[in-house]
């Protein structure tokens, strides 16, 4: 595998499972099986490197997005599988990796703010769209600010001011969330779909 990947890779499941003020340089190298002079080599410190990370993280997720958008039937089985996707995902990121950024590093923070406006927020913009053509999302939804809104519903489980690590549970709080922004933008028709897809599950 290339280096540089690998390096990304390793310490973006390291920042995700232990946070970012969690995880020093050596645990990099340890994972990675190198030594820090070759870590230095491609990224100047560990800011550098997990501005990397963040980079690919966002990347990786808008692929996956993308591929779910084209395999999927209809909006309503579109964000039911995104949803999905992220349920099945959240054991791999600790609520402390957000924490971090926003409490300790607010320029880390804003450039993952920036990838998820450019890449997820553009995503979910296509399928609201895609949705009021079926006729199963309402007309009257106005696609930025619930683009916005949907993602900063997902976000909100990880706040530690609100949702503390020790009182709840994280895939309980994102099948809440996404019950409650489904069940307000969809049309009767949307709804019905939307049943059904929860029928076949339970």
């Amino acid at each position: 595998m290339n280096i540089k990947l690998n390096i990304v890779e390793k310490a973006n499941t390291l920042f995700r499972t232990y946070g970012f003020r969690g995880v020093t340089v050596d645990d990099i190298c340890k994972e990675c099986g190198i030594s820090k002079k070759t870590i230095y080599n491609y990224y100047s410190d560990k800011q550098s490197l997990a501005n990397e990370t963040i980079k690919y993280h966002y990347n990786n997720l808008h692929k996956e997005i993308k591929a779910i958008i084209d395999l999927s039937d209809n909006s309503i089985e579109t964000f039911f599988k995104i949803s999905s996707h992220f349920r099945e995902t959240l054991n791999d990121t600790t609520p402390l990796f957000v924490h971090d950024l926003k409490k300790f590093h607010p320029d880390l923070y804003n450039n993952h703010q920036d990838y998820k406006e450019n890449l997820f927020e553009k995503s979910l913009q296509k399928v609201l769209i895609k949705g009021k053509n079926e006729g199963f999302i309402r007309d009257d939804i106005n696609d930025t600010i619930v683009s916005k809104l949907r993602i900063e519903m997902i976000e909100i489980g990880f706040n530690q001011d609100v949702f503390p690590l020790k009182k709840y549970n994280y895939r309980d709080i994102q099948l809440i969330s996404f019950d409650l922004f489904l069940r307000g933008i969809v049309t009767t028709d949307g709804l019905n779909v939307y049943e059904k897809i929860l029928k076949k599950i339970n």
